[in-house]
Formats: C-alpha cells, structure tokens, sequence
C-alpha cells in the first residue's frame, strides 16, 4: 500500500485564484502552550493546556503582484487547496485549508541578475480550518473562542462558564 501523498496545490486570496503563480506555501502550525504542573507525590511534570501559541502562514509568489503588496497591513483570507493521490488508482483527496488573519510581513527577496526574486507574505493567523474531502478536521477561530478538532468544540465548556 502507497501513501497518498500531497501532489500539488493551489492557492486563492480573497477567492482570487494564482495557479501557477505560488512557489510554495506554509499553513500555521497548531501547538499548544503549556505550562508544567508537577503536584505532590507526581513523580514528573505534566503539560497543563494553557491555549494554542501564535499561528502564521507564509506564501511566496514567483511574481511581485501590485495587489499583493498591497495587502500588507490588510485581514484577508488566504485558502490553500492541496490534492493528494496515490499510486494504485487516479482520484485525487480534496483538502481546503482556510486562513484568516493579518497581512504582516512583505518580504521582497535579494535581487540578483539572471535569478528569480520571489515576493513572500506572512500573516499573523486569527483563524484556520482545514477540510478533507468535504470533512471538517478541526476549526481553530481565536476572536471567537473557538477550537473544534474532530467535531469537538475543545472550548464550549470554558466559554458557558464566562457566561460567553
């Protein structure tokens, strides 16, 4: 059995598509904060859930597009659409991962002659959900409160106790 790996990818901002024009991209990464918790008699620490750290995402285009730059400083959404496929068969899984957050960082490459200098964006996330074939896997929406992984709203019981 082969794994079903990531082939390829797309990638929309404020639903405009840039097929073929993204040289790579990096979706947030989920880590939580912790904070260790070694009561008498434990015989180790153990991590205590204190919330998720700060999320990011970057994308790096092969052209330095007017209106990319100007996204700088801006909330627009970013979704990246990957497709995996294996070996023994021609269908393809469908993932969508939503990002929300603030455009922070424009990062225009060295400049050099006779070698590409792609623009990288970085925004500082507030939101990410990521579906699989139609599934959602987790929703993570910081302004609201919010972290849904496996149909499990991790923070409900947290949020009903702030009266939210």
């Amino acid at each position: 059995m082969y794994p079903r790996t990531i082939r390829n990818f797309n990638a929309f901002i404020d639903g405009v598509s840039y097929f073929g024009r993204v040289a790579e991209a990096k979706m947030p990464m989920l880590q939580l904060q912790t904070e260790d918790h070694r009561g008498a008699g434990m015989d180790a620490p153990i991590a205590v859930d204190m919330g998720l750290q700060a999320m990011s995402a970057e994308i790096s285009f092969h052209e330095w597009v007017p209106e990319l730059i100007t996204l700088f400083g801006t909330k627009q959404r970013l979704v990246l659409r990957p497709g995996a496929m294996g070996e023994n068969d021609f269908s393809a899984d469908t993932f969508i991962a939503t990002i929300g957050g603030r455009w922070s960082t424009m990062e225009p490459t060295n400049l050099r002659p006779s070698q590409a200098a792609p623009l990288k964006l970085t925004t500082s996330c507030d939101y990410f959900r990521m579906e699989m074939n139609g599934r959602e896997l987790f929703e993570i929406d910081v302004e609201n409160g919010k972290r849904v992984i496996g149909g499990i709203d991790q923070l409900e019981g947290i949020r009903q106790a702030m009266g939210i």
